[in-house]
């Protein structure tokens, strides 16, 4: 695996108010980080039957973004396929992500591939209270899909390659919630998160579920594989 391979490309962010995500500026990672993302990463796209990062890296065609967002808080999201510059989908990774344990930084960065590949529409940024009911629901189902997606994800790259554990998706979702939302969490997402956790559970036992709904590449990431 050629960790050193995760392409290194933030000029989509670097404006001259300076690159943010709610509220949160990013930053280059250092090699060490990279090299710790790509680690998780690398066997994530080979189970997805898509080229490593050692292929992308040595080949002229797109490449993967990467920014670090500053603040101790676990998260990650994603954005698609861009064209100026050239990447196949871009990751932003919290530094308090970077501090987590392996199997559950690996489980929310399945999530989010789940996000790009089934293509999710990007969620909003307002408060759980503000967002209206139908709007609500429809976030959930999103994100309980991409949750489905990670654990199939998962059980496929750890019974391929020995890394990974689809347990991981309920245990990171349960810790989610005073890691990312803290004493201020409403009601309605603490809900949410702990049916979601209890779905992952249940997906992760079932014997149903052994492969991910794969889609066509092409498809979900335009023009990138």
């Amino acid at each position: 695996m050629r960790s050193a391979a995760l392409a290194l490309v933030l000029v989509l962010f670097f404006s001259a108010c300076g690159p943010t995500i709610h509220g949160y500026s990013l930053r280059r990672p250092q090699p060490d980080e990279s090299r710790q993302v790509a680690e998780l990463l690398d066997p994530l796209l080979l189970a997805l039957d898509l080229p490593s990062l050692g292929t992308i890296a040595t080949s002229k065609d797109c490449k993967i973004g990467f920014a670090i967002v500053r603040t101790e808080r676990v998260n990650i999201w994603s954005s698609p396929a861009t064209t100026a510059p050239c990447l196949y989908f871009t990751l932003l990774v919290t530094e308090g992500a970077l501090k987590i344990q392996p199997d559950h930084l690996m489980a929310t960065m399945a999530h989010e591939l789940g996000h790009l590949l089934l293509l999710h529409t990007p969620q909003s940024d307002s408060p759980a209270f503000t967002v209206s009911a139908e709007d609500w629901e429809a976030i959930q189902a999103q994100e309980l899909e991409a949750d489905r997606f990670a654990v199939a994800l998962l059980k496929r790259t750890q019974a391929l390659y020995h890394v990974g554990a689809c347990e991981a998706m309920g245990e990171f979702l349960r810790r989610s919630v005073p890691d990312w939302y803290g004493a201020g969490v409403s009601s309605r997402m603490n809900d949410a998160v702990t049916r979601r956790a209890e779905s992952a559970d249940a997906d992760c036992a079932s014997t149903d579920l052994a492969s991910p709904p794969w889609v066509t590449p092409a498809a979900g990431i335009p023009g990138a594989w």
